[in-house]
């Protein structure tokens, strides 16, 4: 009896289990629904977008307001991989379906922020008045007229444009990217070709790459680039024996869509160039070199004295020597780093100190880099790039020069009374 009543029991559990089940599917069924019922994604913005960067050059994000209704972003703040965020003023609206460029010049001021971007590539953070994170974008390194954006608007799919589309979509405007040119030989010899190569991203679309050139002033011309391993690959023909003067040259990418980047962003206005030349090279000399100043020779020209690192060049001839266009660095492989601006001469056997001290600003003898207390090299460069002059110098010691013996000499020691802008001897 016992066994029967056990066994009639697990009848009726069974049956309710079977009862639940279906039900339970009934109801899973009845509350879901096909993809194209659903409402679109959105971010925890409620549908705004941080859509595109430009960080290079002009400085911006761009705002993507994805609903039918204009979006209010009083007390917003925007940052970037710094410390300080910019909050955004009373009364400022995203356009329903429309965009907000916001210019990260370091104005503070309206839609102007208290920073600048990076053109190496950081992370971009918009928080709600609440303080809550509402977008967060990092980009690659730009290049001068080249964004990061979405593709299409609004969408998850990022890719660098060579071309830019502050304030209205990015739809019609992702072009192909160039990232790099190299030049090769970078310092070209008379009666020789010289390869181009480009680089590129954001090829899925890409139709041509061309290589356009012209020679002291004469129309372009033009060559399609071949890929070749990472490169698109083209040849400036040699212009013949004992032919000199300055050869200019862009590189044009094009998309399937009729979407055109350049680089130099700016092309045909602005182009890369180079000098064909056979000049004697001038009597110059690197002769004495700072790269650890504590007390030492205080450079005053930002108006109070700094301690700054230096650089002396000799002039060996008996004429003044006009080093207008002559290039110092501290890369022997980038003679082009530090150009010298117009209207710097040395008179003949005279001496004139260069500061590499990366305040350009302060004068016409102020060079883009610092010298390296652990050792490197200087070299100064003519006009067309060919080497005038270097040295490679070691470890330096603070508040001791290293130079020539004898003024113009090969022959260095160090100096426990530096010398600069006088004679060695």
């Amino acid at each position: 009896m016992v066994g029967f009543i056990s066994n009639r029991r697990m009848k009726n559990f069974v049956k309710f289990a079977l009862s639940f089940s279906a039900l339970c599917t009934l109801v899973l069924i009845s509350n879901c629904s096909s993809d194209e019922d659903k409402e679109p994604r959105i971010t925890a913005a409620e549908g705004l977008f941080i859509n595109e960067i430009s960080a290079s050059g002009d400085d911006w994000v761009e705002l993507y307001n994805s609903t039918v209704s204009d979006k209010d972003i009083s007390g917003y703040r925007i940052q970037d991989d710094g410390d300080v965020d910019y909050q955004l003023p009373d009364g400022i609206t995203v356009p329903a379906n429309g965009y907000l460029v916001i210019f990260c010049d370091d104005t503070n001021n309206g839609l102007h922020t208290n920073f600048k971007l990076s053109s190496d590539g950081e992370t971009v953070t918009l928080k709600n008045a609440s303080g809550e994170i509402a977008e967060s974008v990092t980009y690659p390194k730009l290049d001068n007229g080249q964004s990061y954006g979405r593709y299409p608007d609004g969408s998850d799919n990022f890719a660098i444009s060579g071309i830019t589309s502050e304030g209205s979509s990015n739809n019609e405007s992702n072009a192909p990217a160039i990232t790099t040119i190299i030049r090769t030989p970078l310092v070209p010899g008379l009666n020789q070709d010289v390869t181009i190569q480009a680089e590129l991203t954001n090829t899925d679309q890409l139709s041509t790459v061309k290589l356009y050139y012209s020679f002291e002033g004469a129309a372009y011309a033009s060559v399609a680039l071949t890929k070749i391993g990472n490169y698109y690959t083209g040849t400036i023909p040699a212009q013949g024996a004992g032919v000199t003067g300055r050869m200019n040259y862009y590189v044009e990418a094009k998309a399937t869509t009729g979407a055109v980047s350049y680089k130099p962003f700016d092309a045909p206005d602005d182009s890369y160039h180079y000098l064909l030349n056979d000049d004697a090279l001038p009597a110059l000399h690197v002769n004495e070199i700072m790269a650890s100043s504590t007390t030492c020779c205080p450079d005053d020209d930002g108006g109070v004295e700094e301690f700054d690192d230096w650089i002396e060049i000799y002039n060996s001839s008996a004429s003044t020597i006009d080093l207008s266009g002559m290039y110092l660095s501290d890369d022997l492989n980038d003679p082009f780093k530090s150009k010298i601006p117009n209207g710097v001469t040395i008179p003949a056997g005279g001496f004139l100190v260069f500061w590499a001290d990366e305040q350009g600003s302060q004068g016409p003898l102020h060079m883009n880099f610092k010298l390296s207390k652990s050792g490197e090299s200087v070299g100064l460069f003519y006009i067309d790039g060919r080497k005038i002059n270097s040295k490679d110098f070691g470890a330096q010691d603070d508040n001791k020069s290293f130079g020539a013996m004898v003024d113009g000499g090969s022959t260095w020691q160090q100096f426990t009374s530096p010398t600069p802008g006088a004679s060695n001897e």
